[in-house]
């Protein structure tokens, strides 16, 4: 019948980066589209970034740390943020 809902209503999930203070200013990359730094992500001009359904790669980076990757799977009736908590650890070299 008519209960099925149209790709237009899929529901969009907000990303939340969830990082370190001192890595506010990392760099956030969505299937390796620059997206801004975490703390744009935070503030209401500026984000969140809403994904849509299906996978999604998402990169955070920052110079002298090792960047993290994740993968994040939206579902089409998702209500909560997709999260993504990351650990940028120094890299030494």
């Amino acid at each position: 019948g008519c209960a099925t809902r149209s790709a237009r209503n899929d529901q969009q999930a907000p990303l939340v980066i969830e990082v370190p203070d001192v890595d506010l200013d990392a760099e956030v990359f969505v299937d390796g589209n620059y997206v801004g730094q975490v703390k744009a992500l935070r503030v209401p001009e500026t984000g969140p970034i809403l994904l849509a359904p299906g996978v999604h790669r998402v990169e955070v980076r920052k110079p002298g740390r090792f960047p993290v990757q994740r993968t994040v799977t939206v579902g089409k009736t998702q209500r909560t943020p997709a999260v993504v908590r990351a650990e940028l650890l120094e890299d030494p070299a």
